[in-house]
């Protein structure tokens, strides 16, 4: 069901109050028009064009206007109104009968606005990239490999637990700001996801899209300044002190109200000291995480971004990693494949740096290795090593991969699974380990696209049987086995899905889940001619309570927006009528 849109700006003010649309510095017929507003725009009273300025980084014209901003669009935004590049955000359609500046606090800019710049533009800078001092993408990476070793405990809430979060933070030293912004991008972006109370760790799953950029800053006005910063970057390059200078005296408003937060409305509410304290601190927060997270290419000095623009495709490096004779890794950012670097901080846990990182294999990484499904350790170190393999690191390895712990069978007999995917009976020279099916073996399976992908090493056969009652098997797929889910019918489909979900790792894609529920029968999806109806603001709670037009309005959307089936308009129409009010819309 489409929105309606706003109404047309000329039709809107064709409703002011006569009074006020005398005063105005623009015509009804001119309301549309970009250049009639560029020229209002020009000639605003200094504290006018302050607020324009304001309103045009927070949001796009068209779009509403946060009832934040109410008081100072009551005190400065007078000109603005009767100008046109106000507008109010709901609108009667009672002609001559609406005073805008009693829409202060449900307004929107003038779509026709869009053509008006800042009046002191943002500053392009000539600037270089550089890297951040710790890249927040590899950093999750470092926290999902430690989650895999160890599972954190969940609060109810789905929060990790302030004691395992608080040790997860500091151990790889005492910068706890940069690995915790590291697990909120693991979270947001899967490598980390909550199974059975815990979260768990998949170093090597692949990311996901970031759906909130700004919500990675931790705060609630560092997102407002991120969300800022992203609506103002551009191709070219932006000077960072300059949009700090825009935003600073009376612009602080624009990230938040300071009455709203508790401050008083005073002068030295916005003197350098307050905002040198508040806001400067959030616009550098915002900066810095945009920055490691990869979302903006920044040029830096000693005190932070210092100009910045959006993120730009750099050529691949060459991939690959120092191997050292005692065993360290030594891995730049720049050279390491993000699919690389998972299997590397299982292997080799990771000990400190940033942009250069350095790792140290160990007895744990092996066995974490081998546990798995990695069989080609020492081959896979060789490939990427640009020093080689050390013998004595080979010899090392080798030793760890031996003392690994046996694990049997419950009948007593170790096998092994040949290159046709077939077990046989293994002997001492097959394998120095054996698989022991007393534990509950590592398993999981991910979607992509409309095919269901379990890669090698995730794949035991209850997981393989699991996925072959749910879709036909496509065969092998590079390194994993493909299903693709046909609708079918399951006996117990509940106790089916819950299997699915621990194998997956968290919510199934929908078409899996719908297609179990489906097979079992489900009755049909229903369908019914509605409309969006919008009232006013003033009366929308004293509607909703109505006797009559309430049990009418129930289906909400908003605070002022319901849907309305068809068939019950005429008996609302009636009763906005008894009421007082009419009803304008498709019938």
């Amino acid at each position: 069901m489409s929105h309606p849109s706003p109404p047309p700006a000329a039709r809107v003010v064709g409703a002011y109050d006569p009074a006020f649309r005398a005063s105005m510095s623009i015509t009804a017929s001119e309301a549309e028009s970009p250049e009639a507003l560029l020229r209002v725009a020009t000639a605003l009273p200094t504290a006018a064009r302050l607020l324009l300025d304001q309103l045009l980084l927070v949001v796009p014209p068209g779009d509403p206007l946060p009832e934040r901003l109410r008081d100072r669009i009551a005190r400065d935004g007078l000109a603005l109104w009767q100008g046109a590049l106000l507008l109010p955000r709901v609108y009667g359609g009672t002609e001559g009968g609406i005073h805008p500046q009693h829409y202060a606090g449900s307004c929107r800019l003038n779509p026709a606005a869009a053509g008006i710049g800042l009046s002191r533009p943002l500053v392009e800078a000539d600037a270089r990239p550089s890297f951040p001092p710790a890249d927040a993408r590899w950093d999750a990476v470092v926290v999902a490999a430690a989650l895999e070793q160890g599972p954190g405990q969940l609060t109810q809430d789905g929060s990790l637990r302030r004691d395992v979060e608080k040790r997860l933070c500091t151990q790889w030293g005492a910068d706890e700001a940069r690995w915790a912004l590291a697990l909120r991008l693991a979270r947001a972006t899967g490598l980390a996801r909550a199974a059975a109370g815990r979260l768990h760790g998949l170093p090597e799953a692949h990311p996901r899209p970031l759906a909130d950029l700004p919500g990675l800053v931790g705060d609630p006005l560092g997102a407002a300044a991120a969300a800022l910063v992203l609506r103002l970057c551009r191709d070219t390059w932006l000077a960072a002190p300059d949009l700090v200078e825009l935003l600073r005296g009376p612009g602080r408003e624009t990230l938040f109200s300071p009455v709203a937060n508790g401050y008083p409305q005073r002068a030295e509410v916005f003197d350098d000291e307050g905002f040198s304290r508040v806001e400067a601190p959030a616009l550098a927060r915002a900066l810095d995480t945009l920055h490691r997270v990869g979302a903006i290419d920044a040029a830096r000095d000693a005190d932070g971004v210092t100009a910045f623009r959006r993120a730009q495709p750099r050529p691949p490096g060459t991939s690959g990693f120092i191997l050292t004779p005692n065993g360290e890794l030594l891995v730049h950012v720049a050279e390491a494949r993000r699919e690389d670097y998972g299997r590397l901080c299982r292997l080799a846990p990771f000990v400190d740096g940033d942009s250069l990182r350095r790792h140290r294999l160990g007895r744990e990484g092996v066995c974490a290795e081998l546990t798995s499904g990695h069989r080609d350790t020492l081959e896979w170190l060789a490939a990427g090593s640009r020093t080689g393999l050390a013998p004595n690191v080979a010899d090392q390895v080798r030793e760890w991969q031996r003392s690994a712990s046996r694990i049997t069978i419950v009948t007593g007999v170790d096998v092994v699974e040949d290159e046709a995917g077939k077990l046989r009976i293994a002997s001492v020279s097959d394998t120095g380990r054996t698989i022991d099916y007393t534990t509950r073996p590592r398993a999981r399976f991910f979607s992509q696209g409309s095919r269901l992908i379990v890669p090698d090493g995730w794949d035991p056969l209850d997981l393989r049987a699991t996925l072959s009652r749910v879709g036909r098997y496509l065969g092998r797929d590079g390194d994993a086995h493909a299903y693709e889910p046909e609708l079918r019918r399951h006996a117990a489909p509940a106790s089916l899905l819950n299997r699915l979900r621990e194998y997956h790792g968290g919510d199934l894609p929908g078409d899996l889940e719908t297609l179990v529920l489906a097979g079992s029968g489900l009755h049909p999806v229903t369908g019914e001619d509605a409309v969006l109806v919008r009232l006013p603001h003033a009366v929308s709670s004293a509607l909703r309570r109505d006797r009559i037009a309430g049990p009418l309005l129930r289906r909400s959307l908003g605070a002022d927006e319901c849907v309305v089936a068809r068939s019950d308009l005429p008996e609302l129409a009636a009763r906005l009528r008894q009421l007082g009010m009419e009803y304008e819309g498709p019938g």
